[in-house]
């Protein structure tokens, strides 16, 4: 008897040593057996003791009452049920593990279920978290719409997202998967570059590289290669982070824009006038090569230059005032309009020059474009030709009058003697005539100096 109850003894202590919860229900549902784990446990649920010989029904929360049955049926058939399940009561919510397995005696009759219940709440939380983190990960790189991957030191693939599946797929024509050597979906002749970059992304170092590529049907591609180390929580390197941006848009436009630029300053610098470019602080920004010729500056004296280098120092202040009148209103002024003003070279030689201005903006910057034509010589000439011209009024004044006299006097002359009643009419006539024609002859040359004038 004191061996039996021994047995028993130890039996029970073994029992209530396990961690896991652990209760003994017979096929009738009525508690054998129930360790201290399982007690503490249902208490919290419950908040009562469960005894030996209560029934293990009324210890069934309600959401698990389905999965109790199911698991009860199949043990008392001959198989084991294993289970994880939240399990709420109140406001208590713990993760449990649950086994149901059935209990023979040594003649193989069945005793009853053992049920087993494992407090696994932080680990399976972790997992949950861990879970959540993972989603949440892979719905964040999956909705860049940038190409990412994840490498390891040996170029082996951890991790990458469905843009960079898909674009591999599209433009290597291959289907990539975790654990391939990335080198294999390398674009041809870009081997050298890549392998620069991972070693300095495998040294510690963030780098990046615009490369131009062409994909399996020969089509140009710019790609914005970017690659930084990955660290553990050890400050170890686990690998490599690729990302690969297509920039082929951004790329044609700036090539586009690059072509725009070289074809305008190709312009610029053929134009067989002086061309100078402004800012709205009137610094030069940009010169042609008549500009370093008529004004005998090199570009790079002018560059930056405040636009007064080729003004005379007397007309400085009203140039400023003109020049913030054109920035508040700018508008264009056409060659040949008669808009002259002084110049002066590096030598400090005067020049007159006729100016065409426009505006324009780059980048909400506002730049004038003046178009400068040396008219030194034109006004020079003009200005001969008025003198000429006022000699030629004064010649002619001259003559007309110094000429006009005897007229006058020959028409005096022919009076007195109509008069005279034994004059030759015929003659007369005829010397009447031909002083009218030369009086005529003056009226026309004054008329055509004046005219001219």
């Amino acid at each position: 008897m004191k061996a039996n109850n021994l047995s028993v003894d130890i039996l029970r202590a073994t029992i209530n040593s396990v961690a896991e919860s652990f209760v003994l229900i017979s096929p009738d549902h009525q508690v054998l057996i129930c360790n201290t784990a399982m007690v503490k446990t249902l208490e919290i649920f419950f908040g009562k003791e469960i005894q030996i010989g209560d029934d293990y029904r009324d210890f069934v929360v309600e959401p698990l009452m389905e999965i109790y049955f199911a698991a009860f049926e199949s043990a008392i058939k001959g198989e084991s049920t294993t289970v994880q399940k939240e399990t709420s009561g109140g406001e208590v919510h713990l993760w449990f593990e649950y086994k149901a397995n059935p209990v023979y005696d040594d003649a193989r009759n069945l005793i009853g279920v053992a049920i087993y219940a494992k407090n696994i709440d932080e680990q399976k939380k972790a997992e949950l978290a861990l879970e959540y983190l993972k989603t949440t990960y892979e719905s964040l790189i999956n909705n860049i719409s940038d190409s990412i991957c994840l490498l390891d030191t040996n170029f082996k693939l951890i991790q990458f997202n469905t843009h960079f599946q898909k674009s591999i797929s599209l433009n290597i024509g291959k289907e990539i998967n975790i654990g391939d050597d990335f080198r294999e979906y390398l674009f041809p002749k870009e081997t050298d570059a890549f392998y620069t970059q991972f070693n300095s992304a495998i040294s510690g170092k963030t780098v990046e590289d615009e490369i131009c590529v062409h994909d399996i049907y020969g089509k140009t591609i710019w790609i914005l290669s970017k690659m930084y180390p990955v660290y553990d929580k050890n400050q170890s390197i686990i690998g490599v982070c690729l990302v690969a941006i297509n920039i082929s848009a951004k790329k044609k436009m700036e090539l586009a824009i690059l072509e725009n630029e070289q074809r305008f300053r190709k312009i610029i610098e053929t134009a067989p006038v002086p061309i100078v470019i402004v800012d709205k602080k009137m610094k030069i920004q940009l010169v042609n090569p008549e500009t370093e010729k008529i004004f005998n500056y090199e570009s790079k004296e002018l560059l930056d230059q405040d636009i007064n280098i080729l003004i005379p120092k007397r007309f400085h202040s009203n140039h400023a005032q003109y020049q913030q009148q054109y920035i508040q209103a700018p508008q264009m002024y056409r060659m040949g309009i008669g808009r002259f003003t002084p110049a002066i070279t590096k030598d400090g030689i005067e020049k007159i020059v006729e100016v065409s201005l426009n505006s324009f903006r780059v980048n909400d910057e506002t730049f004038i474009l003046a178009i400068i034509q040396d008219v030194t010589k034109r006004i020079e000439h003009e200005t001969q030709l008025e003198n000429q011209v006022e000699t030629l009024e004064k010649i002619a004044w001259q003559q007309s009058h110094e000429m006009r006299k005897p007229v006058a006097n020959i028409l005096g002359l022919v009076q007195l003697i109509e008069y005279d009643k034994a004059y030759n009419p015929l003659l007369i006539n005829q010397l009447h005539q031909t002083t009218k024609e030369l009086d005529d002859v003056i009226h026309k040359i004054v008329n055509l100096t004046h005219t001219n004038r």
